[in-house]
């Protein structure tokens, strides 16, 4: 008999028009079964990185205008002001204004206490590779993650460290490693179909050293997890992962590096995947004892196929919590309210 996971992630982003609705939704559909609410980045932010681009308004030479391609001959002359200083980048300030209502929540009997305010982030490269210019990436790079350790020091100083989870957001990786690291070919329809090849070598290593660093600028006492995507523009992927296994892979070189506790570790299970081989690689996994394993097996108007979903993968990993596949932000209403039910219907309330 199949049986119920006990706890549900949220990736992010949920299509609801305020964070004090998001808190209100999520935690009286999901009672029970949450340990971490995000508050559903909404406006600007429900695009993943795309309101970044803002952050180097001085300097439109170096940017990438969406949608976010490269064509050489786009490339710019150098000559303009150094060094760089970048506009805010707003994840701190976001952060703080969203933990203040998420504390108003908590007060009012909204958000039961024991759950952690969830901050979900961007990594440098998921932001430097599709709104920079590749002539400028090895360049922009250091200020955009001094920036972006500042955001997150600021957070951290701000938020007991007992009602914060960072969750850092790894996505593009995914596209260099299918298409450069293994030689695959994206589909053109695909806005990142045209992702430039990075500027670090080995791309694996340099891809993880990256992440791990991020990782470690958490601190002990903070929550820490991450989530891998392959991409959700227009609900498609940047390509279609023939199995877990690159997924796999990331998540042990990321466990194996990272000097602390890592919480939770979130990896996306396309809708037609209850084929055996997709799950298979999953009995690879070597996280520690404290990761929790969130599968995104969950999609909206498929409850019959959660559970085929839900059945799979546990004829090869014991043990794991049910997601989305990725942040619910660009999704219909319809489809929204149906992947909320199903998350609530296939788990077990505590």
């Amino acid at each position: 008999m199949t049986r119920r996971p006990k706890h549900v992630h949220l990736v992010g982003s949920i299509p609801l028009p305020s964070t004090k609705e998001t808190f209100s939704r999520l935690a009286t559909t999901l009672s029970g079964r949450l340990l971490r609410i995000p508050d559903g980045e909404p406006a600007k932010r429900g695009n993943f990185t795309f309101f970044q681009s803002a952050v180097f308004d001085d300097y439109p030479a170096i940017l990438s205008r969406p949608p976010p391609t490269y064509d050489p001959t786009l490339e710019a002359s150098k000559s303009f002001p150094r060094p760089i200083k970048l506009n805010p980048i707003m994840y701190d300030d976001f952060a703080l204004d969203s933990y203040r209502q998420f504390c108003e929540a908590r007060a009012q009997g909204i958000i039961p206490p024991g759950i952690r305010f969830q901050v979900s982030l961007p990594t440098i490269f998921s932001v430097i590779i599709n709104r920079i210019l590749p002539a400028y990436h090895a360049e922009v790079e250091p200020v955009y993650e001094v920036a972006m350790l500042s955001a997150l020091r600021r957070i951290q100083d701000n938020i007991p460290a007992q009602d914060l989870a960072i969750q850092w957001d790894v996505a593009v990786e995914f596209a260099a490693l299918e298409l450069i690291g293994i030689g695959r070919e994206m589909p053109a329809r695909y806005p990142f179909a045209n992702t430039p090849r990075p500027w670090f070598f080995p791309l694996k290593e340099g891809l993880v050293e990256r992440i791990v660093k991020l990782a470690n600028a958490v601190d002990h006492g903070v929550e820490l997890g991450f989530h891998l995507c392959y991409g959700d523009a227009g609900h498609v992927h940047f390509i279609e992962p023939t199995d877990s296994a690159v997924l796999v892979e990331m998540a042990n070189a990321i466990s194996q590096g990272v000097k602390r506790d890592v919480n939770w570790i979130h990896m996306p299970v396309p809708k037609d995947r209850v084929d055996e081989a997709y799950y298979a690689p999953l009995k690879e996994l070597q996280l520690r004892k404290e990761t929790e394993l969130f599968l995104g097996l969950v999609h909206g108007g498929d409850l019959e196929g959660t559970w085929k979903r839900i059945e799979m993968a546990e004829k090869v990993v014991e043990g794991f919590g049910v997601a989305t596949e990725c942040g619910m932000g660009r999704t219909a209403k319809g489809e929204f309210d149906s992947a909320l039910e199903i998350l609530a219907a296939v788990t077990a309330k505590s």
